[in-house]
Parts: structure tokens; C-alpha cells; sequence
């Protein structure tokens, strides 16, 4: 073996045992999905097999399995998740991106203190403020509702995205706004049309990090949705149908979990770095 190759060498061993660690679950959780009851225990496990769709027609309420979906209730759970995650998602970035370039270009008194208070929001443990929600939620008619764990979402992400999008406004240039004021443009405009286009990357990035936050929610949604607000996660923990605990279909809403992630990861990919770095590595490369 050549000496210059064997850096190379262990670190792609390396690598590969860490992947094959990471996917492993997600490839066996794949293949569940695709097999009937009988097949799933079967043991050894077979990778050849005819694949069975029952638990994704489950999922998605199709053909005679909507009977079951509707029983175990995935496809209410499913929407459910979509519509808190994604007005969750949406709400927090939109405040958080008022909160950040407020903090970004306004010294105002308590501005730092501000800023360590929004980023301790993510530091408080789920179980120490499940209670005074609970009671709130309960005295205003907002439990197990949608727009009661949306509020939740926008709480649990709101001090990220203001993190996130102040220091991406921080590697926007005061000047731009300064050169418009002087021009006679108001301050709304110039945010609007100059400096929100320059920070679109910061805005791809904390929705991702926000989506990602919200649909994976569990220790929330699990006290303050008991029935008709219940998330896929809190379902997937819980699902039982007729003759027990449909592992299928636990396995193909799994999928359909892991799904949307993924995709979400995918399309902003580019854009994860610069926000896991507060839009610092972003300003290093203009």
C-alpha cells in the first residue's frame, strides 16, 4: 500500500462505518414499511420480498386501508403535522427576522440582554414550562388545538431565528440603507427591496432549521394534544389498530416522517453552514 494513500484510507473507513451506522436503522426502517405482518418477523430478515403498500394506502387513507387509517387516526395526525410545522415554521421566521435586524441595526437599552434571553428560550428543558402552558391553553380554549401547538412552535424557534437572521444582517452593509435614506427612500423600503433580498439564503436557512425543530416535535405535542391535535410523531408512538400494534404502518408514517426532512435538507443544503455559523462563514466568502 503507497504511503500517500493511506491518510485517505482510514478516514474512508472511518466515514463508511459512521454511515452504515447512521443509515443502517433508516434502511431497516424502509424495508419494513414494504412488508406485510408475517414477513416483518420473520427471522432471519429477507432483503428480497414482495413489497406490501398497505401501510403507506394506511397512511394516506387509499382503498380499503383508509379504514384502518382512519381507526389509528395517521391521516388526521399527518395533517395535523403539516399545517402546525408549516404556520409554525412561517410565523417564527417571519418574527424572528423583524427581531434580528431590529437588534442589528438599533443600539437600543437591554439589546444584548435581549439577545441572551432569546437564545435561552432553547435552553429551557420542554417539562419546565409544560405546566403553565397547559393551564393557559386550558383557561383561553386552546388545548389540543392546532393554533394552540403552533403558538408552542413559534416559542421553541422564535430566539433561533432571531439569532440566526441578526447575524446575517450583520454582514449586510449599513451603507445600502444609508445611500437609499439619503435618496429620499424610507426605512421600510430600503429593508424591503435591498436588504431582504441580500439576506434570502439566512431566511432559507432558519425555515429549515424551523421546520426541522417543529416536525419533530414530541415533548409538547405529546401532553398538550391528547385527541384531535395530536402530531404524526406523538401518533407513530401510540398507533394501535384492531389486532394490535400496526407495526406497518407505524413503519411506512416513519418514512413519510423522515420524508419531508429530507427533502427540506436537500433544497437548502447550501444554505445549513452559513446558518449553523450565524451567517458568519457567508460573509467570509463576499
Amino acid at each position: 500500500m503507497s504511503l500517500h494513500r493511506q491518510p485517505i484510507v482510514l478516514p474512508a473507513i472511518v466515514i463508511g462505518i459512521y454511515m452504515l451506522y447512521a443509515c443502517g436503522p433508516l434502511l431497516w426502517l424502509v424495508l419494513s414499511s414494504l412488508k406485510d405482518r408475517q414477513e416483518l418477523f420473520t427471522w432471519p430478515p429477507s432483503l428480497i420480498f414482495s413489497p406490501d403498500l398497505t401501510g403507506y394506502r394506511a397512511v394516506f387513507g387509499l382503498g380499503e386501508a383508509a379504514q384502518t387509517a382512519t381507526a389509528m387516526g395517521l391521516t388526521d395526525a399527518l395533517i395535523n403535522s403539516v399545517v402546525i410545522s408549516v404556520v409554525g415554521t412561517a410565523l417564527a421566521v417571519a418574527f424572528g427576522t423583524l427581531a434580528g435586524y431590529a437588534c442589528s441595526r438599533f443600539a437600543f437599552r437591554g439589546r444584548d440582554d435581549f439577545m441572551f434571553f432569546a437564545l435561552s428560550t432553547r435552553m429551557i428543558p420542554p417539562v419546565a414550562v409544560l405546566v403553565f402552558y397547559h393551564v393557559m391553553f386550558s383557561r383561553l380554549g386552546l388545548s389540543d388545538t392546532r393554533t394552540g401547538l403552533i403558538l408552542v412552535m413559534i416559542f421553541i424557534n422564535l430566539g433561533l431565528a432571531t439569532w440566526i437572521m441578526k447575524g446575517f444582517f450583520d454582514g449586510v452593509p449599513e451603507e445600502i440603507e444609508n445611500i437609499a435614506l439619503v435618496n429620499g427612500y424610507t426605512r421600510l423600503y430600503a429593508f424591503w427591496h435591498l436588504v431582504l433580498p441580500m439576506v434570502r439564503g439566512g431566511i432559507a436557512a432558519t425555515a429549515g432549521f424551523c421546520f426541522i425543530f417543529a416536525w419533530n416535535e414530541f415533548a409538547f405535542s405529546t401532553i398538550l394534544a391528547t385527541t384531535q391535535a395530536k402530531t404524526l410523531p406523538v401518533k407513530i408512538s401510540s398507533a394501535t389498530g384492531a389486532t394490535g400494534i400496526e407495526w406497518a404502518q407505524i413503519c411506512a408514517a416513519g418514512v413519510v416522517l423522515v420524508i419531508p426532512v429530507a427533502i427540506f435538507f436537500w433544497m437548502i443544503r447550501k444554505y445549513l453552514l452559513m446558518g449553523m455559523t450565524f451567517g458568519v462563514l457567508g460573509r467570509s466568502r463576499t
